[in-house]
């Protein structure tokens, strides 16, 4: 049975899943721009790199693999860390998983004890709070920076007690799309390395690093550069728009205290929690999955059009600096879940900040078809923001008439 204490953080969700179910009807007419599901399709190079690893016929290779992943391509990870990350990472730093949710809960097992605390700056990505409950730890929510969504480094360091055992964010964020600077991650790891001392705790920062290649015209910042209690955690599935073939890692940073026994633990945690590994068909590719660059001026061209459409709507829109997402004010006067309903109503799915967290925005993805893109704009502009003090205006009535245009 689901724990009391879960069912909060499962509801916000399901009643967006609701929302889909209700307007399913619409099919092709639907415009989704809730989850990052590319409508685009897979592009042929990575294609080619699957069905090369399928064709690659030797003994064994697709069966079962140890816990941790294959070492030809735990070092192929290893080596591409070294160079993005310009640290000494060893192929035993690195726990291939399958996709960031494995990732996520084997960091949080390895990080402190059942009844620790785990500090979420908020908004954040929708299932941070649930997996840290269901590893038995307690989340401390801390929000970031009123508007403009930076790390409020001083509210962290603030909630860091003798119980905290990790801080956990994404970065590149989702939802709010910020890339947060390198003299933010200096500042967050002195502050933390300060609070530390007074409470007497240890604290690892677990990076979800899962959208940084989606950072454009400036290069990608890391925590782990200064931080030493550090693990990453990544997906293949978003760069290379293969999300349903769940591959991904966590990797221990090379200047984390006992790194190699952390990371044995890290698998150690794959087994006990029965996530096992990749499939052993995505390991074989993983090595060519790594060579590949793709073209982001699509998402660019994207971000830029409908930051601009909209903010001349009048819809308060934050800078979006990476990420395949944009966090966009809610209307004045309009809720949350009630706003996206109405929009959902009349062709287009975004996901509310409720399922992040937060209040008072939504969340809308780049990834739909052109032509659901195209589509789309129009749509937010019959919901003109208007002031909260003009008067809410309720969109809770299904409007029948948009169902049928």
């Amino acid at each position: 049975m689901i724990p009391d204490e879960l069912v909060p953080l499962i509801q916000p969700l399901e009643r967006v899943e609701a929302i889909r179910r209700k307007v399913a009807r619409l099919g092709d007419r639907l415009c989704d721009l809730s989850y990052a599901n590319p409508y685009g399709g897979v592009q042929q190079g990575v294609r080619g790199v699957i069905r090369a690893a399928l064709d690659d016929d030797r003994m064994l290779d697709l069966q079962y693999t140890p816990f941790g992943g294959h070492t030809l391509a735990r070092r192929a990870v290893a080596d591409a860390l070294r160079a993005s990350h310009r640290l000494a990472f060893s192929y035993r730093d690195v726990v291939l998983t399958p996709g960031a949710m494995a990732a996520l809960h084997a960091s949080l097992h390895a990080c402190g004890n059942p009844g620790d605390e785990v500090i979420v700056p908020t908004p954040c990505w929708l299932d941070y709070p649930l997996y840290v409950r269901a590893t038995g730890r307690v989340p401390v929510m801390v929000p970031l920076q009123p508007n403009a969504f930076d790390l409020d480094v001083g509210a962290i360091a603030a909630a860091v007690t003798e119980r905290t055992c990790a801080v956990l964010f994404s970065q590149p964020a989702n939802p709010t799309g910020r890339h947060y600077a390198s003299e933010a991650f200096a500042r967050l790891g002195a502050a933390v390395s300060q609070a530390e001392q007074r409470h007497g705790c240890r604290t690892t920062l677990i990076a979800d690093e899962t959208h940084r290649d989606f950072v454009t015209g400036q290069s990608f910042n890391s925590v782990v550069e200064h931080f030493d209690r550090t693990l990453l955690v990544y997906s293949f599935g978003k760069y290379h728009f293969v999300q349903g073939q769940r591959i991904g890692y966590v990797a221990v940073s090379p200047r984390y205290p006992d790194h190699e026994a952390v990371a044995g633990e890290l698998v150690q945690w794959m087994r006990v929690l029965g996530l096992a590994t990749p499939t052993a068909l995505m390991q074989k590719a993983l090595p060519g999955l790594l060579q590949l660059h793709h073209d982001l001026s699509w998402l660019q061209a994207w971000r830029q059009r409908f930051g601009d459409e909209l903010t001349d709507q009048g819809y308060s829109v934050v800078p979006p600096e990476a990420t395949l997402f944009m966090y966009v004010r809610t209307p004045g006067g309009y809720d949350d879940m009630e706003f996206a309903e109405a929009l959902a109503r009349r062709g287009v799915l975004v996901i509310p900040a409720p399922v992040f967290h937060h209040q008072g925005y939504f969340r809308l993805a780049l990834t739909a078809s052109v032509d659901m893109l195209e589509r789309a704009l129009p749509v937010f502009a019959q919901f003109p923001p208007q002031p909260a003090s003009a008067g809410a205006r309720s969109c809770a009535q299904p409007d029948e008439e948009s169902l049928q245009s």
